[in-house]
């Protein structure tokens, strides 16, 4: 059985000159965009208040990099164990949880 990587490989062909859409994007000036205004020459900043029971899900977070790595290399490996029943049955809650 091919690896994803094969299969995406066989299926989407590399191009030559590869272009990175999203610097391009981020430099082109939108077409309805306005020129600013040149008395205007600080940039502005975005910002974002994060709810009090957002701050402090991010503060308890924990992260188990000995564990993240054991499962990277069992996946790396081919020796993570995966339960196809159990995918599809999840998926199908997924589905039926998002059409309800």
């Amino acid at each position: 059985m091919p690896s994803i990587t094969e299969t995406m490989r066989s299926v989407v062909p590399e191009s030559a000159g590869k272009r990175d859409l999203r610097a391009e994007k981020a430099s082109a000036p939108a077409p309805d965009a306005k020129a600013p205004e040149a008395s205007t020459n600080e940039a502005q900043v975005d910002q974002v208040e994060l709810s009090e029971s957002v701050v402090r899900a991010i503060e308890d977070a924990k992260f188990d990099a000995a564990k993240v790595e054991a499962l990277r290399l069992a996946i790396m490996e081919g020796n993570y164990p995966l339960d196809a029943k159990r995918i599809a049955e999840n998926m199908l809650d997924l589905e039926r949880m998002i059409n309800s």
